[in-house]
């Protein structure tokens, strides 16, 4: 048995492999945040758990990009900014003003909390970042 510090982020017993809201609320309790952008890698993802493949019967896995960024102190964040809705590849084109993968590394973006269906989601601002 081992004890949980008690100062765990509820989030953390189940982590994500991708950038949650709760990141951003409770554990830099920003609204956004500027990050540099360091790689792009395509990783398969289940957005919809109930989208059974009828050949494998398991859930319909996708291909999808995901983004991945410096800390402050200049480390990579272990997890990744899924791309899955065609607004943020848009909004990195206009903050950045790539026309490549290869043209966004390095370039900085700000991820903030928007809204989806009613919910709190992360989206990519289209203004380029302050420097």
């Amino acid at each position: 048995m081992t004890t949980i510090q008690p100062n765990t982020l509820l989030d953390d017993l189940h982590p994500s492999r991708f950038l949650k809201v709760a990141d951003m609320l409770e554990r830099w309790k920003v609204q956004q945040v500027t990050v540099t952008i360091s790689r792009m890698t395509h990783e398969e993802t289940i957005p919809i758990p109930s989208d059974i493949d009828p050949a494998t019967k398991k859930p319909r896995a996708v291909m999808q990009p995901v983004l991945y960024f410096k800390t402050k102190s200049g480390d990579e964040f272990p997890r990744g900014y899924l791309l899955s809705a065609q607004v943020d590849v848009a909004s990195m084109k206009t903050a950045t003003h790539a026309a490549t993968v290869g043209d966004l590394i390095g370039k900085r973006i700000t991820i903030e909390i928007g809204e989806h269906k009613r919910k709190a989601v992360l989206r990519i601002s289209p203004n380029k970042p302050e420097q």
